[in-house]
């Protein structure tokens, strides 16, 4: 799915605002969407990657936690991609585990990202179509986990990226 298509989607987001698309939200990110709650707090940042360039992926991950700490936010990143033979959601979950856990090093009190999920671009379609909220329960079946908070993760929630 490409960008334009991905930030047309009727995106189930609750309580929560679309407070940008596409735009940028501190020198050199643009991320395709971001979510606030009512009091204007970034909850979420979501990307969709079509190509099967790792980088991507990667730079994905970097700006979106510099973005959390810009904004002193806890904030789950989402990426829906589009899944190749040579790229696929668990691949890419495993590859950002790696490079989250290296940056978790290199902060004294760790990553302030809450959340690296991925999805692929028609499992993301589905739950849009079902009426599932970003979150949710029904949703975070969908979801694989690359970082996760340990406490915000419910027990029969999301699947993790080394599983």
């Amino acid at each position: 799915m490409k960008d334009s298509e991905f930030k047309r989607l009727a995106h189930n987001v609750g309580d929560l605002k679309i407070a940008t698309s596409g735009v940028a939200v501190c020198e050199g990110y643009k991320p395709d969407i971001t979510l606030t709650d009512k009091s204007g707090k970034l909850r979420y940042i979501l990307e969709c990657e079509q190509k099967t360039d790792r980088k991507a992926f990667i730079g994905d991950l970097v700006k979106a936690e510099h973005l959390s700490q810009l904004e002193k936010a806890r904030p789950t990143l989402l990426i829906v991609m589009r899944e190749f033979d040579n790229t696929t959601v668990q691949q890419i979950s495993y590859q950002l585990e790696m490079y989250a856990k290296w940056l978790r090093d290199q902060f004294k009190n760790g990553i302030h990202l809450s959340g690296v999920w991925l999805m692929s671009d028609a499992a993301y379609v589905d739950s849009v179509l079902a009426g599932e909220v970003i979150g949710d329960l029904r949703f975070m079946k969908r979801v694989t986990t690359a970082v996760h908070d340990q406490q915000a993760v419910a027990a029969d929630g999301p699947k993790t990226g080394c599983g």
